[in-house]
């Protein structure tokens, strides 16, 4: 007999799974995002490759040199393909379809499902979306390998910073009991993300005083602690080091969790069906 702790995942286990197969599916849509994410990192490389070249061929910006920066930039797309998943469209859409209904009747967490649907995906794009576009980026722009201890930290940061992006996707799927249609807050959460989390530009290149404050929030862990860590920057040039970061992702995690329960609490006491 398994243990029940065993037999009680087996359900969401069987949630990821058949998320991924049906990824697996529509893979074709995922190989035309690694031309998008490969034009990304390209004119992003142009435009810094002419801003070092102007201050000559040692420069360094932001404690960073440019083959730093070139890493930073492409591992943190790479890393985005990984974990950014649609899960709150997907909330929204069960919720404006009355598809809903039907999940709060299984004998399951509905906030369990999604994170084993988010997971499903992220293996998904892991094995079809981040491996080849690594393939394509990682010779093309001369990405270095982790620096330092990244090699054990941006793994253990990747993991905090796709759970805290599927907290926040929750939130926003979440929202739509209350509001009705998202699309709009989801477009504007992700673009804010893109340039929060420091995927754009490292954070500390933006004006100090405005860094200061973005470091502490959430969204540098999504972006920008994992991809400073594999450049071995964390503890270095005045940036918090690798037990600082963990605490702030942790707490933040922890907050966002919590917070989604109390908030999904209160979504399923007004839920009105819009259809079915």
């Amino acid at each position: 007999m398994r243990p029940l702790a065993l037999a009680g995942l087996a359900p969401y286990l069987r949630f990821a799974r058949v998320t991924l197969l049906k990824l697996m599916a529509y893979r074709m849509r995922f190989v035309t995002g690694i031309a998008t994410y490969a034009i990304f990192v390209g004119g992003q490389w142009f435009i810094w490759k002419a801003i070092y070249a102007q201050r000559g061929a040692e420069a360094e910006i932001g404690g960073l040199a440019f083959a730093q920066l070139t890493t930073y930039l492409a591992v943190g797309y790479i890393a985005r393909s990984a974990y950014f998943t649609n899960l709150d469209s997907e909330i929204a859409t069960r919720f404006q379809s009355g598809d809903v209904a039907l999940d709060l009747l299984k004998p399951l967490d509905p906030l369990g499902q999604w994170l084993a649907q988010a997971v499903g995906e992220c293996a998904f794009r892991l094995l079809f979306f981040a491996l080849p576009m690594a393939c394509v980026l990682v010779p093309v722009f001369g990405v270095l390998p982790p620096a330092g201890d990244g090699w054990w930290q941006f793994p253990l940061l990747f993991l905090l910073a796709f759970l805290i992006n599927h907290e926040l996707n929750v939130a926003a799927g979440i929202a739509c009991f209350f509001l009705e249609d998202i699309t709009a807050l989801t477009s504007l959460k992700r673009n804010l993300l893109m340039l929060l989390s420091g995927l754009l530009v490292p954070l500390h290149f933006l004006p100090e005083w405005l860094a200061a404050a973005l470091v502490w929030l959430p969204f540098a862990a999504i972006g920008y602690w994992p991809v400073l860590a594999y450049v071995g920057e964390l503890g270095a040039h005045g940036h918090p080091d690798i037990v600082m970061v963990l605490a702030i992702s942790l707490g933040w995690l922890a907050l966002l969790h919590f917070g989604n329960r109390c908030f999904w609490s209160l979504a399923r006491a007004r839920l009105e069906v819009q259809g079915g």
